[in-house]
């Protein structure tokens, strides 16, 4: 599969195409991002249905797991230094 490249926006908001920005490695295993993916969905949604400030935390957090589930990295492992995806 082939890495697609970030490029940072400039002062202009032009890309710059002379420093892209390093890959996301990913960093979440399958199951847990199917989960993520899904819990987090399910979870926005019922933010959503809910209003008020409880629910937009909750769609909120929600996105947030959604976010890390599609993607498959999660900078809070990267932190760690945690990788629960399978190599090779």
């Amino acid at each position: 599969m082939a890495e697609v490249m970030d490029y940072p926006l400039t002062h202009q908001g032009v890309r710059d195409l002379d420093n892209p920005l390093p890959p996301r490695r990913i960093n979440v295993g399958t199951h847990e991002r199917s989960a993520s993916t899904i819990g987090g969905a399910v979870l926005a949604g019922v933010g959503l249905g809910r209003g008020g400030l409880c629910g937009l935390l909750m769609a909120a957090a929600g996105g947030a797991l959604a976010y890390r589930g599609v993607t498959g990295h999660c900078s809070v492992y990267a932190a760690a230094g945690i990788n629960t995806a399978r190599r090779g």
